[in-house]
């Protein structure tokens, strides 16, 4: 039935089928029999138990740098035993020592991660008497919080988070991870930007009371930047062990494009034509909005689709696996939750509805079909924005894109501040333990009351600083938090800064668990929102501006004969108003100024190049240039290094002044990568505003739905004029005063 899925897409009137590639079954290099490599011949049983009789050569390769105490960072496709390659090695040591306490601690991004991955543990640990793996979560009851406590096991399964409360908390805690020899980052590709700064100091922090020599680990399927992203997390030079991509199963991967229907209307025919071919299908969307939608779009259809993202209960997300594993419920829509390995049995088929932001994240989304051999199908969604349009025209370079590098910024001095008042709370400090730029760091938080220097050296935290870390102990974010508050002063959710400003501001329509909300205030850290119907077919926008202030220079080069800096900055968000779309058809309804404008000001870093106006074209013609060029280096980004289109925000003057900078307090890192690879991402920016065969600007070239001017002042062709130049070498480099309004 499922042979002729493509025959039915194809049929359909409403769909054109792009680009079909198909990848043949490809498994890494095989290694060694098990009973060569493995020294314990019941652990070596017990593979082959499962099945594993050959061992593939990365496999053998991991297990014996680990067990010469090398720090390793193991790279594979999914499905390929990357988790046998560091179990192995770890579980011959706990038999050398089976009762020295907590020997290994394996570290998942999310709680239900480690859970899932709990009973392969224990398959290969239960048949030797006094061995076992438990997991340390904030779900974990009392009672067993206390028997692993008061009995460790030599196998600890825990989060970052749950590192970052116990080690301020916990003495218990303390006591019980300083024995442990190996330290394991699972799926370690989700510690891009903000998360990864976060984890690198919990990481930092829990090195303080490790005790002797303790190996690093790190595992994830193919990165662009390994070497350099897994030092840099780890705080050690890492060997790197590859295994490639790999897959089990024939995958068929198709580009389709909607005709005449929107991208929405295309992802619920293909739902509805997999649920009717009874294909266990996972649909990934890339916001929480947007999941929410599509089940309500769905059940207007009568379809059975259910929501795994985050923000749920973790039951509710757990009843939502069962099912999909046993095959109950056929189609799931997922945010990135489910990118990781949680086991959710044989899947047949992937719809992506966008391009992901990078080719990492494909290669971990799509990896979750033909996983049991089969022939399996994934669908990408090309709509009509930007990226869409460029791979619409450029098919084989999407299937030919290299692993992206993975950025994170250890210097972000709002993650830093943080730490170094959770550190203290850990324990005390001396400056000494520090880099020059932390010690400027705890310099100021200590003139701000935060922290203390005692007599004998030591930096400790104060009163102040306790109460300014509680609302900012968020691992995945960095912002100021807003509560979500309904108008029965019930808590409903949390948003945090500056994106709260955007979508919480007065008369916004919020989406909460398929439901709408209409804001009907935003004091300080609380927006206090009203249910409305749920038929409500409309959505809004912010209407915003943005002023940079520049900082420190931290870099420059010239980039294409023009001059290009990475720098601090210090952005303010000015939102003054809004527009309301009719939903789902996003016709203009109506737009609204407010009497006051609402702020937030941040410090992060970003990137300038400053490009020369031209003076044959008036103020306004400039302006439209600059904003669609602005436009479109967004845009090229995700192209080049592989961020999302959050991770970035922009603004430009008439003057020619570009500002690309990281969306989160502190930076993320992202803007770096851009500012590392600027000649590449004018190229595609070049081939974005260049090749449209619209008028002067549409949605498939530079309009952006994060624009705080519901896209005006856009000029595509004046953007190729300028682009065709700089690529060209024949823009004259002047430097002029910064002039003019931003636009953003």
């Amino acid at each position: 039935m499922a042979g002729d899925i493509l025959e039915k897409v194809s049929a359909d009137p409403s769909t054109q089928i792009v680009y079909k590639y198909v990848e043949r079954p490809a498994l890494p290099e095989p290694g060694p029999p098990v009973e060569e490599v493995v020294r314990c011949k019941e652990l070596a049983a017990l593979l082959k138990k499962r099945g594993i009789t050959t061992l593939f050569k990365y496999q053998a390769e991991a297990i014996k740098r680990i067990r010469e105490g090398k720090h390793v960072f193991i790279m594979a496709g999914t499905g390929t035993g990357k988790t046998e390659a560091f179990l192995i090695p770890i579980i011959e040591d706990v038999l050398s020592e089976p009762f020295e306490g907590t020997r290994a601690l394996l570290i998942y991004p999310t709680k239900a991660l480690a859970r899932d991955q709990l009973s392969r543990m224990n398959y290969y640990l239960s048949p030797f008497f006094g061995l076992r793996a438990m997991t340390l979560d904030g779900d974990t009851p009392d009672r067993i919080r206390r028997s692993i406590h008061e009995y460790p096991p030599q196998i600890l399964l825990t989060n970052p988070d749950m590192i970052h409360f116990s080690l301020q908390y916990s003495s218990e805690f303390k006591e019980l991870v300083s024995r442990a020899r190996y330290v394991v980052l699972d799926d370690m590709h989700v510690y891009s930007g903000i998360f990864g700064s976060h984890v690198h100091y919990v990481l930092r922090r829990l090195k303080r009371f490790l005790r002797g020599e303790v190996v690093f680990i790190g595992s994830s399927a193919t990165l662009g930047n390994p070497r350099e992203f897994a030092s840099k997390l780890f705080g050690v030079e890492v060997d790197v062990v590859s295994g490639g991509i790999s897959r089990r199963g024939r995958i068929i991967h198709v580009l389709v494009s909607p005709k005449g229907r929107s991208k929405l209307a295309e992802a619920l025919f293909l739902l509805r034509l997999c649920i009717r071919e009874g294909l266990k299908t996972l649909l990934f969307v890339d916001s929480h909005r947007l999941a929410e939608l599509i089940k309500l779009l769905a059940r207007r259809e009568g379809l059975e689709v259910e929501v795994h993202r985050a923000g749920l209960r973790p039951e509710e997300r757990e009843r939502i696996e069962r099912r999909f594993k046993r095959g109950d419920l056929l189609c799931v829509v997922a945010t990135p939750t489910l990118e990781l390995g949680i086991d959710i049995g044989d899947l047949e088929v992937v719809i992506l509805y966008s391009v992901p932001a990078t080719f990492s994240r494909y290669i971990q989304r799509t990896g979750r079909v033909g996983r049991r051999g089969q022939t399996s199908y994934v669908f990408t969604i090309l709509g009509d924005d930007p990226i869409s349009s460029y791979y619409s025209r450029n098919p084989e370079e999407f299937f030919s894109r290299k692993p992206d590098p993975i950025f994170i910024d250890p210097e972000n001095e709002e993650v830093m501040s943080v730490h170094l008042i959770a550190m203290a709370r850990d324990s005390p400090y001396k400056p000494s333990e520090l880099s020059r730029r932390e010690r400027e760091v705890v310099n100021v938080l200590i003139r701000r009351g935060l922290l203390r220097l005692t007599r004998r050296g030591y930096v400790r935290v104060t009163r102040a600083g306790i109460e300014w870390l509680k609302p900012r102990q968020n691992l995945r974010g960095i912002g100021d938090v807003v509560s979500i508050v309904t108008t029965e002063g019930r808590k409903i959710g949390e948003r945090e800064m500056p994106m709260a400003l955007k979508e919480l501001h007065p008369e916004a329509i919020y989406l909460h668990g398929g439901t709408p909300y209409l804001v009907v205030d935003l004091k300080g850290n609380r927006a206090i929102v009203r249910r409305i119907p749920r038929d409500l077919p409309v959505v809004t926008s912010p209407l915003f501006y943005t002023m940079p202030s520049e900082g420190r220079e931290l870099s420059s080069r010239r980039v294409l004969g023009i001059e290009a800096t990475y720098l601090e900055l210090t952005i303010l968000d000015v939102v003054y108003g809004y527009v309301a779309k009719r939903f789902p058809t996003m016709e203009l309804l109506s737009e609204r100024v407010f009497d006051r404008e609402y702020t937030y000001e941040f410090k992060t870093k970003g990137v300038l190049v400053q490009l020369p106006p031209m003076a044959e074209w008036d103020t306004m013609s400039n302006a439209e240039a600059f904003h669609a060029i602005e436009h479109a280096l967004i845009s090229a980004a995700q192209v080049v290094v592989g961020v999302s289109p959050t991770d970035l925000g922009g603004i430009s003057f008439p003057s020619g002044h570009i500002y690309i900078y990281d969306s989160y307090p502190g930076g993320s890192g992202a803007s770096l990568a851009l500012f590392r690879n600027l000649e590449e991402a004018f190229r595609v920016a070049y081939d974005i505003v260049s090749k449209c065969r619209c008028y002067d600007g549409c949605p498939r070239c530079i309009y952006s739905p994060y624009c705080g001017n519901n896209n005006k002042i856009l000029s595509r062709r004046r953007a190729s004029t300028i682009l065709e130049r700089l690529l060209a070498g024949r823009l004259e480099a002047i430097i002029v005063p910064r002039s003019g309004k931003p636009i953003v």
